[in-house]
């Protein structure tokens, strides 16, 4: 392997467009979103993040799945504990994706922002797209690998992979 770097002009040939999401919020790559919110943290809200926190963790891959089209999703407190930020990598336009996580994981994100995120009007109300709008840092900088693989893609390539595998297995 050699230590050497490329010409800038091969660099650059690699750039992948980043371009506004057509129908709102946040940046695209390919069929990958991003959306990062930045607000603050009620009185109390973060000890009581804190407490939902073990149970939010491990329902994520259920109430994701159910959504069907999130890449990564993460949060956290910072500012001694006054703000927070949450970030979503994610398939497809914003409306679309905002309008999938209201209808198929509202009561695990109401379960952890209710009581915790200043002035959270709950995932299913007609103000949400407004709030996320109000706290809504889009990226100046956005990369992601394989752009236009969706996570349905993932699960299927993921279920073929394991079928050519125990094929495999069964002929071996």
């Amino acid at each position: 392997m050699s230590d050497s770097i490329a010409p800038v002009e091969e660099r650059i040939a690699m750039a992948q467009p980043m371009i506004e999401q057509p129908d709102g919020l946040g940046k695209r790559i390919g069929k990958r979103g991003e959306l990062t919110i930045i607000g603050n943290v009620v009185p109390g809200g973060a000890k009581l993040f804190r407490e939902r926190l073990p149970q939010f963790q491990a329902e994520a891959g259920y109430w994701e799945s159910r959504v069907g089209t999130v890449q990564e999703f993460r949060g956290f407190l910072f500012d001694n504990d006054t703000r927070y930020m949450l970030t979503v990598v994610y398939d497809g336009d914003f409306k679309p994706y905002l309008s999938d996580i209201a209808s198929q994981a509202h009561p695990w994100l109401d379960a952890l922002a209710t009581g915790v995120l200043e002035d959270y009007p709950g995932i299913n109300t007609p103000e949400t797209a407004k709030w996320v709008e109000d706290r809504l840092v889009a990226a100046d900088f956005f990369y992601v690998s394989n752009p236009d693989v969706t996570a349905r893609d993932i699960t299927k390539m993921k279920k073929l992979s394991k079928a050519v595998s125990d094929l495999l297995d069964a002929a071996g």
